[in-house]
């Protein structure tokens, strides 16, 4: 099933089926690692693949880089601040990979509908609002 949102993402998005599926590993691996554990167990468990996306990705949500401004974060604002510099640890090193932050902004879209469509619900948007200075940046709530 996972293999059918990469796909569609990298249509939609405009990038090769490599990019989109890294792009996806790395937000995956970065909703298990900040979102609420009940809420990213039922997104796993909902969209077979996921979890093991999700642990390719894990790599890229290390965080280690990201800047002065991602260290920053990470000491002073809490979870928040850790989800914040992970993320931009993450686009950094998807950037090297030819990955723009437009690009990621076309894929989350994808994945919402795609999750909303397989779940019946909006599975996606709740987990990403459990990730504390992230969810909301990410949904627009």
């Amino acid at each position: 099933m996972i293999e059918n949102l990469v796909q569609e993402a990298s249509e939609r998005a405009g990038l090769s089926p490599d990019q989109a599926r890294l792009t996806l590993s790395a937000a995956l691996a970065l909703i298990e690692k900040h979102g609420d554990q009940a809420k990213v167990s039922e997104l796993f468990g909902e969209i077979p693949g996921a979890a093991d996306l999700a642990a390719s990705g894990q790599a890229l949500t290390q965080g280690k880089g990201g800047g002065l401004m991602a260290g920053l974060m990470r000491g002073a604002a809490g979870a928040g601040g850790a989800a914040m510099s992970d993320a931009m640890a993450m686009g950094q090193r998807l950037a090297r990979e030819g990955i723009t932050t437009s690009d990621m902004q076309a894929i989350l879209p994808v994945a919402m509908t795609f999750v909303r469509d397989k779940t019946g619900r909006d599975l996606l948007r709740e987990v990403l609002l459990s990730i504390p200075g992230l969810g909301k940046l990410l949904t627009g709530d």
